[in-house]
């Protein structure tokens, strides 16, 4: 029984390896996790008497992105059951790196990470700096989100409307707007 109700709490929640994997398989396959700052990939804390060791990482979503998605996290050192304790930053780690590709829009989760007004001024932000294609990209990701819907559906239906098109690597952004609307369509 308790072992169901684990199951159904964590039904929702997309592991970071999935994302990873979601993420090189269709929509940037150049992408990178890297430090947020190089020379200091993460730290050890002191925060009321308990130590902690934070990581703080970037998803490049290619070699130039210009704004990678950052995502923080922190463990407890030593870790709190023997599952995390010896594994505190590499548990850290990942969590950094999840957070990353959230924050860069490059991943799909059930459980909100941002708050509706953060997605929408990252989303702000992101229209004024990235191609035109790159947006476009962003937002079909995010509309996808939204619908419940996985970035391979969108990547395959993408090829089909475009005569075998690669979403991935497109610069044509009109043709990814006409699929954003072709969804919008189906959702209405």
């Amino acid at each position: 029984m308790a072992e169901d109700k684990k199951k159904i709490e964590l039904g929702d929640y997309v592991e970071v390896a999935e994302r990873i994997a979601e993420v090189r398989n269709s929509l940037y396959p150049e992408g990178s996790f890297q430090p947020a700052v190089a020379e200091r990939p993460y730290s050890i804390e002191t925060i009321d008497g308990q130590a902690y060791v934070i990581v703080v990482a970037a998803f490049y979503r290619t070699p130039e992105d210009k704004m990678p998605g950052i995502g923080m996290a922190w463990e407890q050192v030593p870790g709190k059951t023997p599952y995390t304790r010896g594994s505190e930053l590499q548990n850290a780690e990942t969590s950094a790196w999840g957070r990353a590709l959230v924050a860069a829009l490059a991943a799909d989760t059930k459980r909100g990470v941002a708050s509706a007004d953060e997605v929408r001024a990252r989303t702000a932000v992101a229209a004024a700096q990235l191609p035109p294609a790159d947006f476009a990209r962003t937002e079909l990701l995010r509309l996808m989100n939204q619908l419940g819907k996985s970035a391979k559906e969108a990547t395959a239906k993408f090829a089909e409307r475009t005569n075998g098109g690669d979403l991935r690597t497109t610069t044509d952004a009109a043709a990814i707007e006409r699929l954003i609307a072709e969804y919008r369509g189906d959702a209405a």
